[in-house]
Order: structure tokens, then C-alpha cells, then sequence
């Protein structure tokens, strides 16, 4: 079925728009004329796009992001996907990550080939990370067979090549975690973790939990009393992907933690958890956190049990 083509702004509203932003206007109003293009708005902006200093291409881009969150009505797909095409790495990069919510099977096909043969390695890791979405869903039966083949065996090549980019071998390792339960998989991710390198360790730990696999677990609640602030972060983040109850009591402890970004993943992962147990463990924090943490406390209690009465504290 062919896409559906949103409303169209008139061409002379868009090029107007173009202008502006090639003069360095980057207003809500101008900037929000980009969303929802038609196929022929696109083609307009396509044509006049490096026409826009670089330096205005990257802010758009940032812009783009940022309006996606005040104004949850507004899509730059269409612009985005100009700017995977953009002689410039940075705007390469930005849009690739500013796509993240598209799961249609050309941006599938289109990351693969940034993953192998883009020319800056931060582009490629950008594609790597893109890649996980894909991956889940492949796991999960979303996706062709031969097509989660051929993504699973890209991410595992460019996982295991010592020689690409460490940023690349790290973000491909992260996106295979959904295929851990295959045992070539899963020995790529222990080997990682077993490899010594704090940076691929990190990526290993994710790994597991994306795995959804509670074999993992008993390695990461040790991890989660680790003296590296980093290796406790990745491993409160993937206890709360596992989803498992068993890794309350030490994630309670983590939200206590000296690093306030460790605190704060520990207190989104219990609420990941969720349940009864969950809902205790966070009325428990709510009762002495500190002002920095309470809005994300009381958040996650929202979270998990939306019906439960809001928690009093003092101002």
C-alpha cells in the first residue's frame, strides 16, 4: 500500500522556509514548515538543501529534534531522510538519529549499507545503534526471516572485526543483543565482557539485558556493585530490561548511589520492573530522596501504578 500522503503546504510557504533557514532564520515558524512534506515538497527541499550553509544544515537538523518533542504533531522524516544524503558527517549522524521512531524496511536497508560503507565511523556507529530497533524486532517475528538473517549476520560481522572503529564494534554488539539466544551470539557477547576492555564490557553488560535472557542475571547484580560508575549504569539499565523482581534489592541500593546517573537509570529500571515490589522499593526512596531525585521517583511511581495516591514529602 503506498504511503499516505500528508496535507500539502503550499511550494511557496517551503521555499520560503528554505530561504529563511539559508539566511540563518531557524524559528519555530519556519522550521516546522519542513514537517509533513508532500512527496513534491521534498523534492524542493532535496534540490536546495546544500544550497543551505552547513553550519544551518546541523542546526535545522538539532531544531528538528527539538520541536519533535514540544509538538509530538510534527514528522521530518521526509527532511531527515534528505539528510542521510548530506556531504557532511555531522548532519549524517544527527539524522540518522533523529529517525529512530521509523521502522519501514528502505530505512532497514538503508542503515545496513551506512553501517558497512559510510565514510565517517561515527556515522556508521549511529547506524549500528539504529540497527537494535530492527534487531528486536526481528527477534520477535516483525521481520522477514532472510532479513533478520542477513541484519543479525551484518551486526555480528561488525561486531567482531578488530579492525572498524571501536565506536562501531561497541554500538553493532549493543544491537545484537535481542539475538543472544543464538550460541554464536551469546559467545560474542561473553567473549566481550571477558575481554578486559572497560568499553566493550559496557556494551556486553547492555547486551544482556536487550537478551531478555535471565541466564545473565547473576552477572549483572554483581556488576551492579561494581567500582565503576560506568559498569553500575549499564548493569541497572539491563536489570531493567531483564525485567526480573530478583533484581530489586540491589537496584534499591543502586538508587542510592554517589553517581547521581547511576541513581537515576537504578530508579527507571525498578520502575521497568514494575509490579507490587517495585511500587514498594520506590515509596521506600521517595521517603528521604533528595530534591534532585524525587520528580523522577514520583515519575516512575505515575508509572508503574497510575491509580496509586501521590506520596507527600516534604518541600
Amino acid at each position: 500500500m503506498d504511503e499516505e500522503e500528508p496535507q500539502e503546504q503550499p511550494r511557496s510557504a517551503v521555499a520560503e522556509a528554505i530561504t529563511a533557514v539559508r539566511n540563518g532564520d531557524l524559528s519555530q515558524t519556519q522550521v516546522a514548515r519542513f514537517s509533513d512534506l508532500s512527496r513534491a515538497n521534498a523534492q524542493t527541499l532535496a534540490g536546495a538543501w546544500e544550497s543551505i550553509p552547513e553550519e544551518n544544515r546541523i542546526k535545522l537538523i538539532r531544531r528538528f529534534d527539538e520541536l519533535s518533542e514540544e509538538r509530538v504533531e510534527l514528522n521530518f522524516g521526509r527532511a531527515l531522510r534528505i539528510a542521510l544524503d548530506d556531504p557532511s558527517s555531522v548532519v549524517r549522524q544527527l539524522a540518522v538519529a533523529g529517525l529512530w521512531e521509523d521502522e519501514s524496511s528502505d530505512l532497514l536497508d538503508r542503515m545496513r549499507v551506512m553501517l558497512a560503507d559510510d565514510g565517517s565511523p561515527d556515522v556508521r556507529a549511529q547506524a549500528a545503534a539504529a540497527l537494535e530497533r530492527f534487531s528486536g524486532r526481528a527477534v520477535e517475528g516483525g521481520l522477514d526471516g532472510r532479513v533478520a538473517e542477513i541484519l543479525r549476520d551484518d551486526l555480528r560481522r561488525a561486531a567482531s572485526d578488530t579492525e572498524a572503529p571501536y565506536a562501531v564494534q561497541r554500538k553493532a554488539l549493543e544491537s545484537l543483543g535481542p539475538y543472544a539466544a543464538e550460541s554464536e551470539i551469546s559467545a560474542l557477547i561473553a567473549e566481550a565482557y571477558d575481554s578486559g576492555d572497560h568499553g566493550l564490557q559496557c556494551s556486553a553488560i547492555y547486551a544482556m539485558g536487550r537478551s531478555l535472557d535471565s541466564r545473565w542475571l547473576p552477572t549483572i547484580l554483581m556488576e551492579l556493585e561494581s567500582e565503576e560508575p560506568e559498569i553500575r549504569f549499564e548493569a541497572a539499565r539491563a536489570a531493567g530490561l531483564l525485567g526480573a523482581a530478583d533484581a530489586l534489592p540491589v537496584l534499591l541500593e543502586a538508587a542510592h548511589d554517589d553517581d547521581a546517573e547511576v541513581r537515576h537509570v537504578a530508579i527507571s529500571a525498578i520502575a521497568q520492573i514494575g509490579g507490587r515490589g517495585a511500587v514498594r522499593a520506590l515509596q521506600r526512596l521517595a521517603e528521604d530522596a533528595g530534591e534532585a531525585d524525587i520528580e523522577l521517583i514520583d515519575a516512575a511511581l505515575d508509572e508503574v501504578n497510575p491509580l496509586l495516591e501521590p506520596i507527600p514529602h516534604s518541600s
